[in-house]
């Protein structure tokens, strides 16, 4: 399993072209879109609503993926069923996946919102609490996702974000390394599950370091149109004052730092590139001719409480896809007049 650290390779082999031939071959205008998806438990089902609008506009195709943990399931799982059966197959994919996971009460263990559970993760370890490392997460994602079709060339470009936990830095799993494994080092929450092994390294959520990752999908993908669908809100209304209120703003926060540096560091290349002193023209050139937008679930999903990330109940689930479908219908109405021409949100300091 090859394994690179943030660092992908250019595909250009004629499986891969094949496939873009191929979707691209309708009467309809394409729009090309990548899309970062962005980790947040249960809250991930959010995104799902995203994605199943997005899904309903036939002009849309989709280039590039790039998720940390939910979002890298959602990724993965749009992926698989749209190579599987194109945009309709990719929605039954997300729902497949979804019910799955409500079936087994599953992001967490049973009641990982609890505050019983909440102290008992303070004081004991997963390799206390769950000494054989057992995770009904792996099921759902071997019955719900085509691992082997997602390792083809002909994939939509996969980047799933992991934190190797020794060297404390980002890791990205690309389309050959597509396995359940991956997906589970992406989603791993250390107070919760053990690490993930994979060819002797160990991985931690990759919310951690890349929630979600940008560059592959700027650099890498040959859509010019990159949609940030983000789940923890950058900004708030007010000061926290509240202990919970604390504990949800510092949650948003530390999981949007990520973001937030890459966001940095796209917005400080297009500067360099604007005052000519970006190194290399191909890099430049991406850098000026990025259309990126940012669709957020704004005041309904600000008012969730942090442990609520860990609920799996279906009538939740379903009402954070609701708020999806609408968020994504509001954002298209808005914006969609403006893929493939220009951005719609701005560079941090551009």
């Amino acid at each position: 399993m090859a394994l690179r650290d943030g660092v992908s390779r250019l595909d250009t082999t004629p499986a891969r072209q094949l496939w873009r031939s191929r979707r691209r071959k309708t009467a309809t205008p394409r729009l090309s879109l990548s899309l970062a998806l962005q980790g947040g438990g249960a809250h991930g089902a959010f995104t799902w609503g995203v994605l199943d609008r997005l899904l309903e506009e036939d002009r849309l195709d989709i280039d590039g993926l790039s998720g940390a943990s939910a979002g890298a399931l959602n990724a993965a799982a749009l992926a698989s069923g749209w190579l599987e059966g194109g945009r309709d197959g990719a929605r039954e994919s997300l729902d497949r996946l979804w019910r799955r996971v409500s079936s087994l009460g599953e992001f967490n263990p049973p009641a990982a919102a609890s505050p019983a559970l909440d102290m008992m993760t303070r004081m004991f370890s997963p390799y206390q609490l769950n000494p054989l490392g057992v995770n009904p997460l792996r099921a759902v994602l071997e019955e719900a996702i085509d691992f082997e079709a997602l390792r083809a060339a002909v994939a939509p470009r996969l980047f799933v974000s992991a934190t190797e936990l020794k060297q404390g830095r980002a890791a990205l799993f690309e389309n050959p390394d597509m396995t359940a494994d991956a997906l589970l080092a992406s989603a791993c929450l250390p107070h919760l599950y053990r690490a993930v092994a994979i060819d002797g390294a160990h991985y931690w959520d990759g919310g951690f370091m890349a929630n979600p990752t940008i560059f592959p999908l700027v650099f890498h993908c040959d859509s010019r149109d990159v949609l940030i669908v983000q789940i923890d809100s950058l900004t708030t209304d007010e000061v926290p004052r509240s202990a919970r209120q604390i504990a949800n703003r510092r949650s948003q926060i530390v999981f949007n730092a990520p973001l937030m540096r890459e966001l940095e560091g796209l917005a400080y290349m297009g500067r360099m590139a604007a005052a000519g002193k970006a190194r290399g023209d191909s890099m430049a050139a991406r850098v000026r001719g990025l259309n990126l937008h940012l669709l957020e679930g704004g005041a309904a999903m600000r008012a969730l409480d942090v442990s609520s990330k860990q609920r799996a109940d279906w009538g939740f689930l379903q009402d954070l896809k609701a708020i999806g479908r609408e968020a994504a219908a509001v954002w298209l109405e808005r914006h969609g007049a403006a893929l493939g021409r220009r951005s719609t949100v701005e560079l941090p300091g551009a």
